[in-house]
């Protein structure tokens, strides 16, 4: 096997992919996890609700203070944890590599989140690759030939896995 590593992610969902090479002139991605930030999907809907304006603005109620931040705030707490989470993952597949890299992709926000805490449980050896895209949907043949024709990966005679 390489010692590549491949993160798909977003708040709610992370796919974590091995780069399989064994066999000559042919590389496939096999996923190793499929997490969920269960927190987010489950509370994600109560905690975010649209019903209310952005501001607070009964007289009686006391002094104005702005929902929408307050929603936001939550939402990056859930991810940040979800990040942790993700990142403690990829630290065991790749705890045994005195080289290689972990390729993070995910929409930008949560890019910047992984980074951080990537950085705390990977090995100095380890490399990181990134690509700021929301890919967490796409089959993986269609995930495959994304990083292949984005320069990510470079195995043009490769094929992905089908899981």
């Amino acid at each position: 096997m390489a010692d590549i590593c491949v993160v798909v992610a977003d708040g709610a969902r992370a796919r974590l992919f091995i780069v399989d090479t064994s066999e000559a002139d042919k590389a496939r991605l096999v996923e190793m996890e499929d997490l969920v930030n269960t927190e987010y999907r489950a509370r994600g809907a109560d905690v975010l609700p649209k019903v209310r304006g952005t501001r607070n603005t009964g007289r009686q109620s006391g002094p104005m203070h702005p929902y929408a931040e307050r929603r936001l705030r939550h939402r990056l707490e859930l991810e940040k944890r979800f990040a942790q989470d993700v990142a403690g993952k990829v630290a065991g597949l790749t705890q045994s590599w005195s080289r290689g890299s972990v390729i993070l992709i995910a929409e930008p926000r949560m890019l910047g989140l992984l980074r951080e805490a990537e950085r705390g449980v990977l090995r100095h050896d380890v490399k990181i690759k990134e690509l700021a895209k929301d890919y967490t949907q796409l089959a993986v043949t269609e995930l495959h030939q994304h990083l292949v024709e984005s320069g990510i990966m470079s195995s043009p005679a490769a094929r992905p896995a089908q899981s």
